[in-house]
């Protein structure tokens, strides 16, 4: 049976993967940094059967990679392999049940297991701006294991009920909650600009019951506060 263990967390997690026999597992083309010798790789635009060079455009505007790879056993024998994210911070494994599907921001998703498929979904532009991560979202569908990974420390959340994120702090959260975008404070332009003003901006506004992922630090806030120190570009 499949097993993943997450090693090095809160600052530069990653994933060992070991798989058997018939067993595939699929990641964003450039998170394999090590393998066994007998590892098949199997390079391509698509999930499966499904989508195509659509589904590979899709996924660059979500932030990922346009290609995805899928590890497979040569020889029948087990095989063991290991994937990082591109930014520092932790990874985390978790089950698709088949009940509900599981939408990752842009840049979240690693990796799944063979019987969870993905999509690429138009998050809307609220949405998009109070999740500080993109335009579009990856969605998983089906049952087995979904890899994400965070900037900084990875929170489970159990919603019941009403709960908010700032800007840019979501991971993955499932559809059984209903999402809609909204400033920290108040609401309509007053809250706007008493948000602006305490130094808080756009939130995604959950409700309902499921489980959200979120993460400690927000790529787009380091990218704002780091940008302006670097030399430009020649």
């Amino acid at each position: 049976m499949m097993e993943i263990t997450i090693k090095d967390t809160g600052l530069f997690g990653h994933a060992d993967i070991t798989l058997n026999d018939g067993e595939t597992f699929m990641s964003e083309s450039g998170a394999l940094f090590k393998m066994s010798s007998n590892t098949r790789l199997d390079t391509s635009s698509r999930k499966r059967k499904g989508g195509g060079f659509l589904k590979a455009a899709k996924r660059l505007l979500a932030g990922e990679n346009f290609f995805l790879t899928e590890y497979g056993s040569k020889d029948g024998q087990p095989i063991h392999l290991s994937l990082a994210p591109v930014l520092p911070g932790d990874c985390m494994s978790f089950d698709a049940d088949g009940a509900s599907r599981w939408y990752c921001t842009g840049g979240s998703w690693l990796g799944c297991s063979s019987g969870v498929s993905i999509d690429t979904e138009f998050a809307g532009m609220g949405k998009a701006i109070a999740g500080g991560e993109g335009l579009f979202y990856i969605v998983c569908s089906g049952t087995g294991k979904i890899l994400v990974s965070a900037f900084g420390r990875i929170h489970k959340v159990d919603v019941d009920g009403d709960f908010n994120v700032d800007s840019g702090h979501v991971v993955a959260y499932q559809d059984s909650l209903t999402v809609a975008a909204g400033v920290a404070t108040g609401s309509g332009v007053s809250g706007f600009f008493t948000s602006s003003l305490v130094g808080e901006g756009f939130v995604m506004k959950f409700s309902g019951k499921g489980t959200v992922y979120v993460q400690s630090h927000a790529p787009n806030q380091f990218g704002r506060s780091v940008g302006p120190t670097l030399p430009p570009r020649s």
